[in-house]
């Protein structure tokens, strides 16, 4: 007989089918099911996922299931298609054919599902709803796509290429075949695996306080991967107890049951602030130092914390007093120079590589994102901050150059460290204009501006590469954190910006007046009004010269022709006026592969010392109409 149990987790009635009695077993349902009445959608049009050779779609839709149990909430993907797979006493890979899961076109002893667990693709959602009615959403929710644009940075995966999940393997923060666990959790429910278990900032249960388990010794494999050197598929042979380890190690699986592994209570306020986290993650808005951030800059935040924690901890005497054991606080202070733990050799900002190093972490990184005010931020970051320093001057390498660090938390950071150079210290002690913005600085300076303002401090500089160390000194005011992210944020092109850096920084006599100087060219800039330089050199990217129309009613009363030298030398001029920036990066400059560096430089120094003023006029007015016609809108020109 056949019976309709309505289901709220699914949105519809789900049709559990139990034929004849008991002479039907489980497995055997899954084949005697009746055929599907929903049709496969036509809108679903995916390409075959690649890995290796080109691989054929399914050509129908799966079968309906006729015993079916729901996901619990927070539920894994694997955890789910695992317990189906006792549940009818089947392997899981039989499971995942059922399910319709897209996968690769193998054929062997395994079934290899693609984005297993991490993003859903079109083809397994409309399969899975059309094998046991439960709707997208729910199967979103058992991917760790959930935790998109919070935890995690999916943006690197291209459907069509199964290899592109690789980068997110490497650099984030979770465990994409692989999971932790927590053995009462799962005594409690019977094998449920957290999806939230797979997150690398993830190593508490808050529900039990206790530390959860990633590797068990006796086979010494992340639980759940399957093999020690790569994960494995779903097995179509052998069945799995979603309680064992069921790891393959040395021709046998792993028999250990979970849910007999020791659980070591931890202190209160950990699992406390491991709630927090995974309140951040499901979208809860927070704050730092008392200024609301979205989720992904929070978790970028905490991942920047964790490598400034793990650089300075071998000098930093706070490793000793965190309210984790003492295994834990060993792992941080030594991490940093073994290579298997994630020192040198790899980079800082990834995932800790154990359990014991992500509890020493969240416990060192909660006084700073649990701050209410900036000077709090600031005063739990100190000691962390100079013992980075320290351990920079020590190994002579920064690691955390460049390093992402969200508004509140970089002001913070810049507070606690000492200056790292006399010049960018000074920086400090300047009032800077409170609505500058780095779309606002133009690539060099006003020329008037910097003669009446900056040039006595820069004795013997060429008027250019003084002009240039200013625009990037106001950028260095306006919120860049170092000479290098200034030339980015300015467009500039990074290797004069580093030479400028570089050597005219020397030549500054007296660094208080010079930031005086530059936050005074700042307030003219303001005071003149704000232009949207960074709008303008999108704008004019292609202007490569001026069309001849143009120039000929300009020049035309002169008595003067048109060439196409003439043409591109009078679109370096309006790129340079109206953009503020050096004439060597004017797109028009290289735009004559016919002729060498020095002889554009001449025709530009030509034009430009003998351009007549009328000229100089209709070109300013025909860049300015380029500007208002442009479909690209900004606050201003």
């Amino acid at each position: 007989m056949c019976r309709i149990y309505p289901t709220k987790r699914c949105g519809e009635a789900a049709e559990l089918c139990f034929y004849g009695g008991w002479g039907v077993s489980a497995a055997e349902s899954l084949r005697v099911s009746a055929p599907s009445s929903v049709p496969r959608p036509d809108h679903v049009a995916e390409s075959a996922v690649r890995s290796g050779p080109p691989r054929a779609l399914p050509t129908a839709g799966p079968r309906r299931m006729a015993l079916v149990g729901l996901p619990e909430e927070g539920e894994a993907l694997a955890s789910w298609v695992d317990r189906l797979a006792a549940d009818h006493m089947v392997p899981p890979g039989m499971i995942g054919q059922a399910l319709g899961l897209q996968a690769r076109t193998t054929i062997g002893a395994e079934f290899h599902p693609v984005f297993y667990g991490i993003v859903p693709t079109l083809i397994t959602l409309a399969h899975i709803r059309q094998a046991t009615g439960i709707r997208p959403a729910a199967v979103q929710a058992m991917h760790l796509s959930r935790y998109a644009g919070t935890a995690l940075d999916l943006s690197g995966i291209d459907l069509a290429d199964e290899r592109s999940v690789n980068a997110i393997n490497r650099q984030g923060w979770a465990l994409l075949f692989a999971s932790r666990a927590c053995p009462p959790c799962l005594a409690e429910s019977g094998g449920v695996w957290q999806l939230a278990w797979r997150l690398g900032a993830v190593a508490v249960c808050p529900v039990h306080r206790v530390r959860l388990v990633e590797i068990w010794p006796r086979c010494g494999i992340r639980l759940r991967q399957g093999l020690r050197s790569r994960s494995r598929g779903l097995s179509k042979r052998f069945r799995t107890d979603p309680v064992l380890c069921g790891n393959f190690h040395a021709g046998t699986r792993c028999p250990q049951d979970i849910r007999d592994l020791p659980a070591e209570l931890l202190p209160p306020q950990l699992a406390t602030w491991q709630s927090r986290i995974l309140k951040v993650a499901d979208g809860d808005t927070p704050r730092i130092g008392g200024q609301a951030v979205s989720g992904w800059e929070w978790f970028t935040a905490l991942s920047s914390l964790a490598a400034v924690i793990r650089f300075a901890a071998p000098l930093c005497p706070l490793v000793d007093t965190l309210a984790v054991p003492e295994s834990a606080r060993r792992e941080l202070a030594t991490a940093t120079s073994r290579r298997s733990a994630g020192g040198f050799a790899s980079a800082l900002r990834t995932m800790p590589p154990s359990v014991e190093l992500t509890l020493a972490v969240l416990a060192a990184v909660e006084p700073v994102l649990s701050a209410t005010s900036p000077d709090a931020v600031a005063e739990a970051m100190e000691p962390w901050a100079k013992a980075a320093v320290a351990r920079r001057r020590k190994v002579k390498h920064n690691p955390l150059r460049n390093l992402p660090l969200p508004g509140p938390l970089s002001r913070a950071y810049e507070q606690a460290i000492p200056p790292l150079s006399r010049v960018a210290g000074a920086a400090r002690t300047v009032t800077v204009p409170a609505v500058l913005s780095l779309d606002h600085i133009p690539q060099l300076l006003d020329e008037g501006d910097y003669t009446d303002l900056v040039e006595r401090h820069l004795p013997g500089t060429a008027p250019a590469s003084g002009r240039r160390l200013a625009a990037l000194a106001l950028a260095r005011l306006a919120g860049a954190d170092s000479w290098a992210a200034a030339a980015r944020a300015l467009e500039m092109d990074a290797h004069r910006a580093a030479r400028v850096a570089d050597v005219v920084v020397r030549r500054i006599t007296d660094t208080g007046t010079f930031w005086q100087a530059i936050a005074q060219a700042g307030a003219r800039l303001l005071r003149r009004g704000a232009v949207d330089y960074a709008r303008r050199r999108r704008v004019l990217a292609h202007l490569h010269e001026i069309p001849h129309p143009v120039l000929f009613a300009a020049y035309r009363p002169l008595g003067l022709p048109v060439t196409p030298r003439r043409q591109r030398s009078a679109a370096i001029w309006v790129w340079t006026t109206l953009t503020g920036g050096d004439a060597r990066d004017a797109p028009a400059y290289a735009a004559d592969s016919h002729a060498n560096t020095e002889s554009v430089a001449e025709n530009w120094r030509r034009f430009r010392t003998r351009l007549p003023p009328s000229v100089a006029d209709a070109l300013t007015a025909y860049g300015t109409d380029l500007l208002t016609r442009h479909p690209h809108q900004g606050a201003d020109l």
